[in-house]
């Protein structure tokens, strides 16, 4: 038998108990529901004059090897022209929150980000500067912080903010989540 498929000691104690297995299923039916919950909280808090969609809710077992889920809301994916906001649970890494904008939905927020830049740099923002628009992890060739930042989308052909928010503020998490999202979403009332 060839050597990669032999199991390490450490990987033959998981495949022999299954309660790890099935602590990472309890925890991601518990990301999903929390993921339910803010979705309510957003659609409360959305008061912009567009239509944000309906609330959608994926999961998935291998961002970068690891487990997620998403909630997008506002979600509007068109071809040339983007909104959303992005909540996402990586399995090791953290939630964050991402808003995504691109054509004529990037035309009509920026003004109104770069007016609150101070506000958002506050709050953690920082501002997507890498090439690939669904890239969602928050690395340095990714995201710098927005207050170190010259210009806010000058000539990009996409913009996003994203703010982190740590898996050790779990209990938390909900809260700071939606009071981002409040953030992000008073945007779009200017």
């Amino acid at each position: 038998m060839a050597a990669n498929l032999q199991l390490l000691p450490e990987e033959i104690a998981l495949i022999s108990d299954p309660k790890w297995i099935l602590t990472k299923n309890s925890v991601m039916e518990k990301v999903v529901g929390m993921m339910a919950g803010l979705s309510e909280v957003y659609k409360g808090l959305w008061a912009g004059d567009i239509e944000p969609g309906n609330a959608k809710i994926s999961r998935g077992e291998n961002y970068l090897g690891l487990p997620w889920v998403i909630l997008d809301y506002p979600r509007i994916f068109g071809r040339e022209d983007v909104l959303a906001i992005r909540t996402m649970f990586w399995w090791g890494h953290a939630f964050s929150i991402t808003l995504h904008l691109k054509g004529k939905y990037q035309q009509i927020y920026l003004p109104v980000i770069v007016a609150r830049r101070a506000g958002l740099a506050a709050a953690g923002f920082h501002i997507g500067i890498g090439d690939d628009e669904w890239r969602h992890e928050l690395v340095a060739e990714n995201y710098a912080p927005l207050d170190a930042v010259d210009a806010i989308g000058a000539g990009r052909p996409f913009l996003k903010l994203s703010a982190a928010v740590g898996l050790d503020r779990w209990v938390e998490a909900p809260q700071l989540l939606g009071e981002l999202f409040d953030l992000l979403a008073g945007m779009s009332t200017h």
